[in-house]
């Protein structure tokens, strides 16, 4: 595989984390689209013109796999998440660090292919999830791996 393009589907208004995480990955090997890139700051989320919605789909549509983050995601990820688990050429892997919000979204945990994080006991709460502990769940100790498992897993 060249380059594996990936759609970040991750809260907007959190782009300097959407960009650390991009940044743990190397750029001959990724390409990442992000939709902060592409969404008017002067507007509120409720004045987006049609075409950021025609944009994020064609980046969606063109990418080999989506990555959810969930220590910020909202309405407009879950409906990201739900286009990937329909999509079943493409997987969707969700990277996790702190945050226990999505616990409670069981359709999110149902969509993922893929579970990442670097936190020992989201780990612990994944393994016995009732729906994640059916999905691939990798604990990494550093960040700084993502990529490379990433990789690893897509050469599966």
């Amino acid at each position: 595989m060249s380059k594996v393009r990936v759609y970040l589907s991750a809260c907007i208004s959190n782009a300097l984390n959407n960009e650390f995480i991009c940044s743990k990955f190397p750029e001959d090997k990724f390409i990442f689209d992000l939709p902060q890139k592409i969404t008017p700051k002067e507007l509120n989320h409720e004045n987006f013109p049609l075409d950021v919605y025609k944009k994020c789909l064609e980046m969606m549509e063109a990418s080999n796999i989506g990555l959810l983050l969930l220590d910020s995601y909202g309405r407009d990820c879950a409906w990201e998440a739900g286009w990937y688990s329909a999509n079943k050429d493409k997987k969707l892997i969700a990277f996790v660090e702190s945050s226990c919000h999505f616990t409670r979204d069981w359709m999110i945990k149902g969509g993922v292919d893929i579970f990442i994080t670097t936190n020992p006991r989201i780990y612990s709460y994944a393994v016995n999830d009732p729906i994640l502990k059916h999905k691939k769940i990798i604990f990494l100790d550093n960040i700084e791996f993502i990529a490379d498992k990433i990789l690893s897993i897509l050469d599966e």
